[in-house]
């Protein structure tokens, strides 16, 4: 136990590490994206799509990599091993759109990565990518709750503004 504890501690720390390189290209890769203008709503469910869905799973599964890291090095293979290796063999290069289990699975991944460092580097990020996640989950009162606390707790990052630019969205509707 105390073994486990170690190497997740070890883990988590390594990450803290490497997240804040991979943060930044995110987030110049999402402000890039923000700048497009797209017509019907098809159009921005594909935008939606190819772009900040794309980044919530990677997120996703990065965080689940270090949890499988850790686990692998204890040496116990569980489920996440199981999942990881399908979804590989089921991807097949092609975009496909998430269900709403990946959904609800991103929203748990990110709040725990949340809960685990909420004066991080990333918690902007990850509190839009939730409100993103609500907000395809038809829950719009999660999604603006999540919006508000982008707005309120970094009001000056870029993630800010993407989340006043959603809740003014969500207002209009």
């Amino acid at each position: 136990m105390k073994l486990t504890l170690k190497l997740l501690t070890l883990a988590l720390m390594t990450a803290l590490l490497v997240v804040p390189v991979m943060a930044q290209e995110d987030e110049q890769a999402a402000t890039a994206t923000s700048t497009e203008v797209a017509g019907s709503d098809e159009e921005l469910d594909d935008e939606w799509l190819n772009t900040v869905w794309t980044q919530v799973d990677d997120m996703v599964k990065e965080e689940e990599h270090k949890l499988q890291e850790t686990v692998t090095v204890a040496g116990v293979r569980g489920a996440e091993a199981e999942d990881s290796i399908l979804d590989r063999l089921y991807y097949k290069g092609a975009k496909r759109y998430p269900s709403q289990d990946k959904l609800n699975k991103a929203i748990e991944t990110l709040r725990e990565a949340l809960a685990a460092a909420p004066r991080g580097e990333n918690a902007p990020m990850q509190k839009y990518f939730i409100a993103q996640c609500y907000e395809k989950l038809g829950r719009t009162s999660d999604a603006r709750t999540y919006y508000g606390h982008v707005t309120k707790d970094h009001p000056n990052t870029t993630w800010s503004k993407k989340a006043q630019a959603d809740l003014d969205r969500l207002t209009t509707q």
